[in-house]
């Protein structure tokens, strides 16, 4: 579905505010971005989240593994109809690990709902691929 400029900007708005929370490693900035039901998948075998404070646990634990967080999104698309958006990007994770820095590439889905006065993240699931075919080892 074709999106207005008005939610395009308002969506935009909520991916810079998290892209810049995500920086700072500011877990309570990301949570005051999402919906209380908040849902999301990771690349990890354990990365399944249902609620905002299993979220926030998630998050908690995965800035404590690195130095410093940096997110950037590319090739974003929304879609919007009525209350509920939704976003697909192209994502990396810019890490400092054990000294070490990495850049994981990776993409995300998002799915936001309406409130009538902000937009709040209600799913996310995003991968880091690690294999360039479909099936490994097929």
């Amino acid at each position: 579905m074709r999106v207005s400029e008005q939610t395009r900007d308002q969506i935009m708005a909520v991916l810079q505010r998290l892209v810049e929370a995500a920086g700072r490693k500011d877990v309570g900035s990301i949570m005051a971005l999402t919906d209380p039901d908040f849902r999301g998948f990771g690349s990890g075998i354990d990365e399944k989240v249902i609620g905002r404070e299993a979220s926030r646990r998630h998050i908690e634990r995965d800035f404590s593994q690195v130095e410093t967080f940096a997110l950037s999104l590319s090739d974003v698309q929304i879609s919007a109809e009525g209350t509920v958006a939704w976003v697909m990007a192209d994502l990396t994770c810019h890490i400092i690990a054990d000294g070490v820095p990495q850049d994981l590439n990776g993409r995300m889905t998002m799915v936001l709902r309406g409130t009538g006065h902000a937009w709040v993240i209600a799913q996310v699931h995003y991968s880091l691929p690690a294999e360039e075919r479909s099936y490994p080892g097929a």
